[in-house]
């Protein structure tokens, strides 16, 4: 290939320096808006109501406005403060509509906002401090997505910048509103690469069509969306594109995951105001395996938002009797504390919703907050004479839970034929109660496997068992006899402080609960009869009742002294100081290695702003000086090498030479005193042109040394473009350019 040269008006040749064929403004933003659409659509859908789509929507556009405004500013520092404050103007535009008041507590408001995230479920409610964080993100989308089109003339890596927004937030969108909402993020995507084709098209042709024709050409695409649509609808339901899964953990009974007492805080979890001790229910344990009592599946629960009556059993309304309120200190999660079976609630604050399954209350959306004050009223409890009356059939929907998988080991079959046939309850009350009275309780109340040959040794073996073991083989008798049974659990009792119960973790308990038609889950309280010492622990986090008997077999823990010398500090504070001092020198050493690329940044940041304030000729020299310092910091220098001269160390290639006769001739040859802002803008393009495939045609590790190389700030190709003191190029080199432009 031939070397170009001037023609006869001092022109470049045609094809050495491209003109810029930039699209319509207009046309662009059309297109760069519809992707911007569809991700706001998909990020608002992950909060309660439509004003979370319109708002993510308004502040996308927001910021591709602001990206089209400040392109036009070419300070620097003018553009970083413009575009830093845009962002946040964006943010507080979306909170205005809440009102003005608002912005006065809005660091507070985003604080909670983004607490609450780890702990709700979408749909999030659209609070304030989330309209905030909305509006500053997808008012940073929709400016890099109008910056990367505009500034780096990028428009389709732009279209792309925010799909991967789209599809983290259809992560957290409701599934009910995923395929709907991806749809519309396809459509709208498919739309806005379609209108950038033909925009980019257009612009190259420099041949604009009517606008009956763009009218006409977008009618015809309406049948493609449509059909793109139509074709997504029928992927979402296809079974061989989202197969049932083999394991739904939704749909598997969970064992239970507790904390060790000793690990768990001693504080006030809530207060109870009521005449009743007991028990407070959170819970149960009404699946069993076999070996371990499991939680129910959460997919078969029947959860459903609590009615505005409160009332959640409309069954046992006429027979409530107890009631108590509860006001909620430190305790979290979702579920409410109650009483067994509760009739109604009355609460005012966060919306609620109840589990008929296991019979307990949860907060819709998020964790429980102190302070939160309800009143839970529940069925009175039957006396003896009514359980012992009680002959009707089990209804159908408790029958799972009177089926056990194993069968009585031997010293349970016995007992159980030695127990009273007169009624149901007389039979069970029987065998817990044998249970209690012999079996010694020891150690923690922890759940654990209960098997068959575990029920065997507490009646015939070692009979000793924790106490969360003796309320299982309660359950287990339960159902070996035909009563539905399962292990509830909670709290029960308190510290008694003014007619108050205040109740901490050493308060937890679990207990049996069965099921007799009329009065449903009954609550039966049992305490062992003897019970060994724990030895060790916090005794504040243990709990005294006076009734039970020490067990036979006395356990005295024993404190024997012994003379240690004391640990020596001297290794510790070495230790620290080394690790001090190796910290402070990485810190120091990889400042040093950072600091060229932030030098070189800065002065690059520097000479243009000097040079746009110099001229067209001084954004020529620069552009090539900024091509030459790359090339060094690659090893590629050559400082006495005129620009044609510097063409011989690399293969022919198109731009580098563009570059270097356009160079030559606007600073030394015939264009010296004609330099326009059109060559100052083609040199700039093949200089940046040229050192984005340097950089990519060389190792991500050979790159990495490029950027921090100090190469060219020690030997800079041109050092008189060193910046004085105001900030201006040196007056002698402008005097140079002109001397040699004029010669």
């Amino acid at each position: 290939m031939s070397e170009p040269r001037p023609n006869e008006t001092g022109a470049v040749p045609a094809g050495t320096v491209e003109t810029d064929a930039r699209p319509e403004p207009r046309s662009l933003t059309i297109a760069l808006a519809l992707p911007i659409v569809g991700a706001g659509v998909m990020a608002g859908g992950v909060f309660d109501g439509a004003w979370g789509r319109v708002a993510a929507v308004c502040a996308g556009l927001l910021g591709l406005g602001l990206a089209l405004v400040v392109e036009r500013v070419r300070r620097p520092l003018l553009l970083n403060l413009a575009v830093v404050g845009g962002i946040f103007a964006i943010g507080l535009v979306t909170v205005l509509p809440g009102g003005p008041a608002n912005l006065g507590s809005l660091q507070v408001l985003v604080a909670e906002a983004v607490a609450s995230g780890d702990v709700l479920r979408p749909p999030v409610p659209f609070t304030v401090g989330w309209q905030a964080i909305v509006g500053w993100l997808m008012g940073l989308i929709g400016f890099t997505t109008g910056w990367v089109a505009i500034s780096y003339r990028r428009p389709p890596l732009a279209a792309m910048v925010p799909l991967p927004f789209a599809a983290i937030a259809g992560i957290s969108v409701p599934s009910a509103a995923q395929v709907p909402s991806g749809i519309a993020v396809l459509v709208l995507f498919a739309a806005g690469l379609g209108t950038l084709s033909a925009v980019q098209a257009r612009a190259e042709s420099h041949d604009a069509p009517s606008l009956g024709f763009e009218i006409q050409r977008a009618l015809r695409a309406i049948p493609v969306l449509a059909l793109i649509a139509v074709g997504a609808v029928g992927l979402s339901r296809a079974d061989f594109l989202f197969p049932d899964p083999f394991i739904d953990p939704a749909s598997e009974a969970q064992k239970p995951r507790p904390v060790p007492l000793e690990d768990v805080e001693d504080r006030v979890l809530f207060t109870v105001d009521s005449l009743i001790t007991g028990p407070w229910r959170q819970g149960g344990l009404d699946v069993y395996d076999g070996k371990d009592w499991r939680l129910a599946p959460f997919a078969e629960g029947e959860l459903s938002a609590v009615p505005s009556s409160g009332v959640v059993d409309e069954d046992l309304r006429s027979r409530q009797g107890s009631k108590a309120t509860f006001t909620v200190a430190g305790l979290s999660g979702a579920v409410l504390p109650t009483l067994p079976n509760t009739v109604g609630i009355i609460a005012q604050g966060p919306r609620l919703s109840y589990d008929a399954r296991n019979a307990n209350i949860r907060v819709s959306q998020g964790q429980l907050t102190a302070g939160l004050t309800y009143t839970v009223t529940a069925a009175a409890l039957p006396t003896v004479e009514e359980l012992r009356q009680v002959t009707s059939e089990l209804p159908e929907e408790v029958l799972e839970f009177a089926v056990i998988p194993v069968e009585p080991p031997p010293a349970a079959a016995a007992l159980i034929d030695r127990a009273p046939k007169s009624s149901k309850w007389d039979e069970f009350d029987f065998l817990r109660t044998h249970l209690l009275d012999n079996v010694t309780a020891a150690g923690l109340g922890v759940p654990r496997s209960v098997t068959a040959a575990r029920v065997q040794d507490m009646l015939a073996g070692s009979q000793e068992a924790s106490p969360y073991e003796i309320v299982a083989a309660q359950a287990m008798f339960a159902r070996w006899i035909g009563i539905p049974a399962r292990i509830g659990y909670g709290f029960d009792g308190g510290d008694l402080l003014d007619g108050q119960f205040q109740v901490r973790p050493r308060h937890g308990a679990s207990f049996v609960e069965v099921y007799f038609p009329g009065f449903k889950w009954l609550p039966v309280i049992g305490t062992p009869k003897k019970a060994k010492p724990t030895v060790g622990g916090d005794p504040s986090q243990q709990q005294v009742d006076p009734s039970v008997l020490p067990s036979d077999e006395i356990g005295v823990e024993l404190l024997l002294p012994a003379v240690v010398d004391p640990p020596g500090i001297l290794g510790d504070q070495l230790r620290r100081a080394a690790l001090i001092s190796v910290a402070t020198f990485l810190l120091l050493f990889s400042g040093y290695l950072i600091w060229p690329a932030v030098r070189k940044a800065w002065l690059r940041s520097r000479l243009r702003d000097a040079a746009g304030r110099a001229g067209p000729r001084a954004r020529l020299a620069l552009a090539y000086a900024e091509w030459r310092d790359h090339a060094c910091d690659f090893g590629f220098d050559h400082p006495t090498d005129t620009p044609l001269m510097f063409l011989r160390r690399f293969p022919e290639d198109e731009e580098h030479t563009a570059l270097a006769w356009l160079v030559t001739r606007a600073l030394w040859g015939d264009l010296g005193l004609e330099v326009t802002e059109e060559m100052a803008t083609a040199a700039e393009e093949l200089s940046r042109a040229l050192r984005h495939r340097l950089s990519t045609a060389q190792p991500v590790t050979l790159r990495a040394i490029a950027l921090i190389s100090r190469l060219s700030l020690d030997t800079p190709f041109a050092p008189e473009t060193d910046l004085r003191k105001g900030g201006e190029m040196r007056e002698t080199r402008q005097r140079q350019l002109v001397s040699a432009a004029q010669r």
